[in-house]
């Protein structure tokens, strides 16, 4: 009997592993559809601000407030955005490196790509 109660103890096992796998990826998807909606509206509001230089240097007019609005609201969306990726990196169990943005296993201490430091 002690055999049939191990089987069963390991077919639970797998079953929770495979369980967590599953809601891990379902997590990552969530969290990589709003990270490209995020960069969606970081290319959105850079375009405008674009517009918004360009029209106002063709009738002189000064929209600097404007502007500045709009850097904010880039920086706000970019710190969104490497928050989003950092979540999406713990889940895959890869960090990537501040310097260079390349992906390395979340162990390591120094980028692969560079050699600047990772973790502290």
């Amino acid at each position: 009997m002690g055999t049939f109660e191990d089987v069963l103890l390991k077919a639970k096992s797998v079953a929770e592993s495979a369980g967590k796998k599953t809601s891990d990826l379902v997590e990552v998807t969530k969290l990589k559809m709003e990270a490209a909606e995020v960069e969606k509206d970081i290319a959105a509001t850079l375009e405008g601000l674009g517009r918004l230089v360009y029209d106002s240097k063709k009738i002189g007019e000064d929209v600097s407030e404007l502007i500045d609005e709009c850097i904010v609201k880039v920086d706000e969306q970019t710190q969104k955005l490497t928050e989003l990726r950092d979540k999406i990196c713990a889940y895959q169990n890869i960090v990537r490196c501040k310097q260079c943005n390349t992906v390395n296993a979340d162990d390591a201490v120094f980028c692969k790509k560079c050699g600047s430091k990772i973790q502290e």
